[in-house]
């Protein structure tokens, strides 16, 4: 019920609360909107936050048929707070349900949070739901959301910003296990000059994990409106698109069928609301793309069944809505006309009852993108029309009649791509009619098939591959027969970036304002046997050679656009020391513009102090550049870079210093030494910079090709645990035992696997993985992701305080080995650290260092990359 004006949970944002529901499991929702701010930094204020932080809660407490239902956890509350702004710019209190609701400024916010804690903790199967809507900015890989307050305090440039990703780490540790943490705010840099240390803002909470824990695997799923060192679109007076998508996926598109119900759970729910999103692009805009880290699904709320299902038409390229005409028939009469109008979101929403028969044209001036038809099913279909469409699905062979009686069929799923990986994608299949009826998943190798049984009939293929993106399509096929449908990878702008951009390590594109340089690539490196161990001699010649090569072509280049004559690079004559510099430059007037080179190693520890390494060492070598790109590789003169039960420094990962466009950055060497040329993937990294990587973002990108590993290491990479666990269970569970069974073999794709079987709960952690967890701890000593993943593991299930005292050893242990080789890994350091009750010096210590090393690490990659200062 509403609650009265005078109700005493008012003062900390309650609305709505039902005394009634059962001691069981119940919801509880928090809901801020931050739309007037007291600083005059802020000129105009936010219409949009606040309208969608009332329309949230409004769908909670008053949705009707399209509102929130959950009978296995029913509402229990909703806090609600809001800074409106108002004609007078007065700082009054807004109301809801005819009561007040608290601004949310910081100390309102950080009562309203406790006070939530505190409810959401009344039973571990309980739905903890937080959403922010306001201002946000960002500083490398941390996001803030802005409070009221902010920018008031002259002593505290961060008061009344709150760092979302210390936020989320400390929920870990409150006890729901369910909980959908919703953050829709601006993430572009911050003009704040803040040293690279510390929490990006003031802690709102700070949660430790309880000693008498139920020790069961928090489902955590985290969805942020855009991407990092990106902005989140508002409309004036409108909600945002973010929360319009939301609470449009919510009511049903993003429903998916368990038993008799629809069901919306954390994974559906976020890819409809990028796909829900993506058709807001007008003609030359860029694509508002949120961001998810899911770890587990479960039931969020039941849409109810509607006698109409929404239809999506849309264009794949904006550029092609303004002026088309599109017929689309619902059979067998009804004929609607839409016109394309310049500025305006290019798509339209037309509703049909289930089961209709639609045939949907578009026609452009001269470009006809022909006809489709389909029969509608619930819960929502997207019609996209393509400039190329895919290819269709063709019937390639029949099964034996003979061999089955009750009759079934086969559907063969091809991915093209540039490079081979064995396990590189993830396919779900499910019956259009029957979408509960056996669904299957099945692993998909990139440049090959996979082949599923299924019963005839219509089908929908969905198909989740390492650099992000989500494709679906549907398919129909009929008794014994085989039918097959095929995907395509993205192309790679250079052949030597074929597995940085199956990665996802290629940026999908470049703002329309971004300059190109565009630089015609060099010869490519003469053939070399494997292993490849070089005279210095050699290696230096070839870099003078090829970069001398590049500085003349980029002259050139330079020279027929500008209409300017540009000198030509003198070359140093043999008195000076040879061709390179003591930093391993070239020596000529004239360089490449930016250059970035990179030709020392060190060990790094926690603290990020660097020491040189003794013993066999590793080189860099630019192999490519074209101009924005440039790929490093690594030249090793050690067989075996990690060997078993070795504490030696040889057995510790190394990491090279990147230098380049005003940036400095120690990015990890995940080699092998040069027996990764003999592993079964051929395990070969390599370093890829981007001389237009924006500011917030890494400059560097550590790369691996390999083609048993490449596609788990994209999905890491982007936080898929749902589909990083489907390829190790399914695909990569041998490879990983090879892989840590000898000590010759291949430790680094066994620490992946290990971390993606414990973030994706894997169903055979405790009989299958946990013996092999303590395994790569004790085994590979030099490196510090083994403790840390063990930590992690232990920390999750920790229900006493020796168990948490093991906790603490083995995060001390992970720590003192020095900084990870995954980020994921440091993740987990700083939030363990950040999880262990007690505030004795060492452990003080060691938090700082920890979250210092971790808000300088790119998060959105899978190996560990650090920006250093100036």
């Amino acid at each position: 019920m509403i609650l009265a004006a005078d109700d005493p949970g008012r003062p900390v944002g309650l609305v709505y609360r039902d005394d009634v529901v059962p001691d069981g499991p119940a919801t509880h929702a928090l809901i801020i909107g931050v739309g007037a701010y007291r600083s005059a930094r802020f000129k105009r204020p936010l219409t949009t936050t606040t309208v969608s932080a009332r329309a949230l809660a409004d769908w909670f407490v008053d949705g009707g048929e399209l509102g929130f239902d959950n009978p296995d956890c029913p509402l229990a509350s909703v806090a609600l707070l809001l800074s409106e702004p108002t004609p007078e710019n007065e700082a009054r209190q807004a109301t809801y349900g005819e009561g007040p609701v608290p601004r949310a400024d910081f100390p309102n916010v950080q009562a309203a949070v406790r006070a939530w804690v505190e409810r959401i903790s009344s039973h571990k199967d309980n739905l903890a739901i937080l959403y922010v809507a306001s201002h946000g900015e960002s500083f490398y890989g941390s996001t803030a959301f802005l409070l009221e307050d902010f920018d008031t305090d002259p002593l505290d440039v961060t008061a009344g910003m709150c760092e979302i990703e210390q936020l989320v780490g400390a929920l870990e540790n409150a006890v729901p296990i369910h909980q959908l943490l919703l953050f829709d705010c601006c993430r572009t840099p911050t003009d704040a000059r803040l040293p690279l240390v510390g929490t990006f803002g003031t802690k709102i909470i700070n949660l430790v994990r309880r000693e008498d824990d139920h020790g069961e695997n928090r489902k955590q799923s985290v969805i942020t409106s855009t991407s990092l060192g990106e902005v989140a679109i508002g409309r004036t007076n409108k909600t945002t698109l973010f929360a319009e998508a939301l609470m449009t996926a919510l009511a049903g598109v993003a429903g998916e069928r368990a038993n008799a119900k629809w069901r919306v759970q954390p994974g559906n729910l976020a890819d409809k609301i990028a796909l829900l999103m993506s058709l807001q692009r007008v003609a030359g805009e860029k694509a508002q793309l949120p961001n998810s880290r899911l770890a587990g699904n479960f039931p969020i709320t039941y849409p109810r069944d509607s006698r109409d299902v929404p239809v999506y038409i849309s264009f794949d390229d904006p550029a092609d809505w303004p002026d088309s005409i599109i017929s689309v028939v619902v059979k067998p009469d009804l004929t609607t006309t839409i016109v394309g109008k310049e500025n305006e979101a290019a798509f339209r929403l037309v509703r049909v009852p289930p089961s209709t028969d639609i045939a949907v044209t578009a026609k452009n001036g001269d470009l006809d993108f022909g006809v489709i038809e389909d029969k509608i099913v619930a819960p929502a279909y997207f019609m996209q029309f393509r400039k190329k469409p895919p290819p269709r699905a063709q019937v390639i062979g029949h099964l034996d009649p003979a061999r089955s009686l009750a009759g079934r069929a086969e559907i063969v799923i091809g991915l093209v791509g540039a490079i081979d990986i064995e396990a590189g994608a993830v396919a779900e299949i499910v019956r259009r009619d029957e979408p509960t009826k056996n669904p299957k998943q099945i692993t998909v190798p990139i440049r090959g098939t996979a082949a599923v049984d299924v019963g005839p009939g219509e089908h929908h293929v969905t198909l989740r591959t390492p650099d992000g993106r989500v494709e679906t399509r549907d398919v129909s096929v009929a008794k014994d027969q085989i039918v097959e449908i095929k995907f395509a990878m993205p192309d790679a702008p250079q052949d030597w970036l074929k597995a940085a951009a199956t990665s996802g390590a290629i940026r999908a594109g470049l703002g329309r304002d971004e300059p190109v340089v565009a630089v015609p690539p060099p010869p490519p490196p003469p053939e070399m046997p494997s292993p490849w161990r070089p005279s210095l001699g050699s290696r230096i010649k070839r870099q003078a050679i090829e970069a001398l090569g590049r500085s003349r072509i980029l002259r050139d280049l330079l020279t027929s656009t500008t209409g300017l004559e540009l000198p030509a690079p003198a070359l140093p004559s043999p008195d000076d020391g040879g061709f390179m510099d003591d930093r391993g430059r070239l020596k000529t007037s004239d360089r490449l513009p930016d250059p970035i080179f990179s030709n020392s190693a060190y060990h790094v520890d926690i603290s990020l102090e660097r020491r040189p390494p003794s013993g066999p060492m590793i080189e860099t070598a630019e192999w490519e550049d074209d101009g924005r790109f440039v790929r490093l590789d690594f030249v090793e003169h050690a067989h075996f870079r990690f060997e078993g039960f070795q504490e030696a420094a040889l057995s510790r990962p190394l990491f090279a210093l990147v230098e380049g466009v005003g940036r400095r950055e120690l990015a990890v060497i995940p080699s092998l030494g040069l027996y990764g040329a003999e592993t079964q993937g051929k395990w070969r990294p390599y370093i890829l910079a981007d001389r237009l990587a924006p500011e917030n973002e890494a400059l560097s990108t550590v790369v691996v090709e390999d083609t048993v590993w490449g596609g788990l290491l994209g999905f890491l990479a982007s936080r898929d645990m749902e589909a990083s666990g489907m390829l190790l269970s399914s695909a990569l569970g041998t490879a990983v035992v090879d892989a840590i069974r000898e000590k010759l073999g291949n430790p680094l794709a066994a620490i992946a696997g290990a971390l993606v079987a414990v973030a994706s709960a894997n169903p055979d952690l405790e009989q299958s993985w946990d013996p092999w967890l303590t395994n790569i701890s004790d085994w590979f000593r030099g490196i510090s992701d083994g403790p840390i993943i063990l930590a992690r593991r232990k920390l999750l299930r920790a229900r006493n305080a020796d168990e948490i005292t093991i906790v603490r050893q083995l995060l001390f242990e992970g720590f003192n080995r020095g900084v990870p080789i995954y980020s994921l890994s440091a993740e987990w350091l700083a939030r363990g650290l950040e999880s262990l009750p007690g505030e004795d010096a060492e452990l003080q210590s060691a938090r700082v260092a920890a979250r210092k090393l971790i808000g300088r690490i790119d998060v959105m990659q899978a190996f560990t990359v650090i920006r250093v200062e100036q």
